[in-house]
């Protein structure tokens, strides 16, 4: 039983206070951005600022079943009017996918290492492998050399837009040039990129929604004007009492003339 049952008074349903947002697709998923995505209910819109959402990249495109398997996390940016934008914040495989990867009697490569795109977003970036059977340790050495050359070639090339299209879509010209390369030093079964995680990015992303109406703001104008007002005065006030100290010391402190006058009459 709640402790406002026993008191005997009425409990408080938070649920009932919050509000439904609406989530909009980062716009640089190109076509696919700028579109609603999800709702989520929130308290405060200001500490919704902030908030990583995670989606499955079918929600965004809503083409392909299998982009079930990959999750992509949306972080709120802005809201307005009860719409959120949103920014990439990164993907990852579903956990049940990269189950069904794993076989006995293969090797597992995985690689990770952080990369810039040419208009300034830094991303850690993990790709994973499997081969067919397992492999020696020089084999894997060279799988991971030949994958960290070819990303340190195309992401300095690549946008934030074409970075994400290239890095979520297993069916990518990336994609099949990186299976292409891996697949001349082994037999490989799959190769991608199991998660990338935005790390810094060249613009300011948090913008905090200004819920004060005009008169409070008025008013919180008008009370700064007057505590200057107040300071000045006490300012004043002091430099009076300051100058009337100053000028009772002169008096009190003022020479005597205590010579005589000696002129006979």
């Amino acid at each position: 039983m709640a402790k406002g049952a026993r008191r005997g008074g009425r409990v408080r349903d938070k649920w009932r206070d919050k509000q439904w947002l609406i989530l909009d697709s980062p716009s640089s998923f190109g076509d696919f951005g700028g579109h609603h995505i999800n709702y989520l209910p929130i308290t405060d819109a200001n500490t919704a600022v902030g908030r990583v959402v995670e989606n499955t990249l079918y929600d965004i495109k809503k083409q392909d079943q299998s982009d079930h398997k990959t999750k992509v996390f949306v972080e709120i940016e802005k809201i307005s009017e009860g719409v959120a934008t949103t920014i990439f914040k990164g993907h990852e495989y579903g956990k049940e996918f990269l189950r069904s990867l794993v076989r006995r009697g293969s090797s597992m490569i995985t690689h990770i290492h952080n990369y810039n795109t040419n208009d300034g977003h830094e991303f850690r970036v993990e790709v994973v492998t499997f081969s067919q059977r397992r492999i020696n340790s020089s084999k894997k050495h060279e799988l991971r050399r030949v994958i960290h050359e070819l990303l340190s070639e195309k992401i300095p090339q690549w946008d934030l837009n074409n970075f994400i299209q290239q890095v979520t879509d297993d069916n990518s010209e990336f994609h099949r040039e990186l299976l292409e390369k891996g697949r001349k030093i082994a037999s490989l079964r799959h190769i991608g990129i199991k998660k990338t995680k935005l790390l810094s990015s060249n613009k300011s992303r948090f913008q905090r929604v200004d819920t004060q109406t005009e008169d409070e703001r008025v008013d919180t104008q008008t009370e700064v004007s007057q505590t200057e007002v107040s300071q000045t005065e006490v300012s004043q006030t002091e430099d009076e009492r300051v100058d009337t100290q100053t000028e009772q010391e002169g008096i009190e402190t003022a020479p005597v003339d205590t010579e005589q006058n000696t002129d006979s009459t």
